[in-house]
């Protein structure tokens, strides 16, 4: 694990945007990377949260690496905060959000010299620690790359590894030393199953950003979270309640939120999967507006939006509104558990259009199980009457049976299937409606991968060699035993 310390590559200067950075100098050294570019990280409260907490410690210093922009990892990255190379750290870690950021740790630690297979690295080789959303998911999709997986949420085995790092004399006594040591953690050298995911009590929560930067993909702003997990039913969601991976519902003390923001903050960034689910949300809002700051929710359900939540977010600079259908027809929403109805959403566009809202952005799926195209003309219809009372887009993708859902083994609607529904949606809105479609080949791609287990480790770094493309992906999944 020896030292070094090399040029920053050509991106070094996003951290000129940013407020918050940590500098500082300390014995062990972990490199914390991101396998996107750093406008993507730096909008991650998760990845903000490992490096806030690695940081605590006075025998600690943790510092970021990004993909870089062409997104294949071609320049060995070196950490942003002082340029060491990533090879002379103590110990290697990634966040993962999605299945397409499996390759992106592949890029990364081929990049860096370092063979992406865990077996295949010695004992002098720092450990790669691999956390995130995705191991939710499945965390065997990348413990093939990993020393150490942490699945599900990390507050209570972060400052276990952080402290264990510290303490070990070598790899292996480091590895011996977690196993069991915290809820969540994994060593797959040591046990075959994963652990059940995580759950944090709620008295370590709510996880609060370290910094907030002009170049983030959230710009300017300074994100804590309101709740975790959720309480709804939705069946195509791994978060579901009806599911044995479920994140049960926290909702974070007001007092607990207001006492992290800091009071320099241009913009606060309310996280959670059922943020509008928190009971007192709206005073929330109101409270961090009148200290200054606009506000900005990471979701918002047209069935929890009210005239004193609206008026408070548009006080807070709120200029459009998001919200989610996921469904083109109220019988196919219902059918997946949304609990969301055409009447919620006219009610919420009518609140938004009162308090001087202008633009309204919707989210939905086509290709859900039993779709038909009298359900995409339900949707344009629906669509075109939201427009009569202000400006509507629509981002559309493809419905992906995730595994652990009460749909996971619902096979996903062949593509051309797709094709035809959102051929078929933006000629019935007919320039009405502003259509965003996501692309269903990488949806299909998100589909294959999350149902393969560790081959999805093998699959990401034969794409990867051979360029990362669709058609590398479709070659690489078939050469796992994958139909295509």
């Amino acid at each position: 694990m020896g030292k070094g310390r090399r040029k920053a590559n050509d991106d070094s200067d996003v951290l000129a945007g940013e407020v918050g950075t940590i500098r500082r100098t300390a014995p062990i050294r972990i490199a914390l990377g991101y396998p996107a570019p750093y406008k993507v990280a730096a909008s991650s409260l998760g990845y903000q949260v490992v490096y806030r907490i690695w940081n605590e410690a006075p025998a600690v210093v943790c510092e970021r690496f990004f993909l870089d922009s062409t997104g294949r990892g071609k320049k060995a990255p070196v950490t942003r905060e002082s340029g060491f190379s990533i090879q002379s750290a103590h110990a290697i870690a990634f966040s993962v959000a999605s299945e397409m950021d499996i390759i992106g740790v592949v890029a990364l630690l081929e990049s860096c010299g370092l063979s992406p297979l865990s077996s295949k690295r010695g004992d002098g080789v720092a450990p790669v620690i691999i956390g995130g959303p995705l191991t939710i998911l499945d965390p065997r999709l990348v413990s093939p790359l990993a020393d150490v997986v942490v699945v599900g949420e990390g507050e209570e085995a972060l400052p276990v590894i952080r402290d264990a790092l510290a303490d070990a004399p070598d790899k292996r006594a480091f590895l011996t030393s977690l196993d069991g040591a915290a809820p969540g953690l994994w060593i797959p050298a040591l046990d075959d199953e994963p652990p059940l995911a995580a759950h944090t009590p709620v008295d370590l929560l709510g996880a609060f950003a370290a910094t907030w930067s002009k170049h983030a993909e959230l710009k300017d702003l300074f994100l804590i979270e309101a709740t975790r997990g959720c309480q709804r039913a939705c069946s195509f969601c791994v978060m579901s309640r009806r599911t044995d991976r479920a994140s049960p519902f926290r909702a974070v003390p007001v007092e607990r939120v207001l006492q992290h923001i800091p009071a320099n903050a241009p913009g606060v960034g309310l996280v959670g999967a059922a943020v509008t689910d928190h009971p007192d949300i709206a005073q929330m809002v109101d409270l961090i507006v009148r200290r200054g700051h606009r506000v900005s929710l990471s979701s918002i359900r047209a069935d929890r939006l009210t005239e004193q939540l609206t008026r408070s977010l548009v006080a807070g600079g709120l200029k459009s509104l998001t919200l989610a259908a996921d469904g083109s027809s109220e019988s196919l929403r219902r059918s997946v558990n949304k609990g969301i109805t055409k009447d919620h959403l006219f009610k919420a566009v009518t609140i938004a259009a009162a308090h001087g809202i202008r633009r309204i952005k919707l989210y939905s799926m086509v290709g859900l199980p039993g779709e038909q195209d009298e359900d995409m003309e339900e949707l344009a219809g629906l669509l075109k009457a939201l427009s009569a009372h202000l400006s509507v887009s629509i981002a559309v993708q493809a419905f992906v049976p995730k595994p652990g859902t009460p749909l996971a083994n619902v096979p996903m609607q062949d593509l051309p299937a797709i094709r035809h529904r959102l051929q078929m949606l933006r000629r019935l809105l007919a320039g009405k409606v502003r259509m965003i479609p996501t692309s269903p080949r990488w949806s299909w791609l998100d589909w294959k991968i999350a149902h393969m287990g560790e081959r999805a480790a093998y699959a990401a770094m034969e794409a990867h060699s051979h360029g990362g493309a669709f058609a590398a992906w479709k070659r690489a999944i078939a050469n796992q035993g994958e139909k295509p």
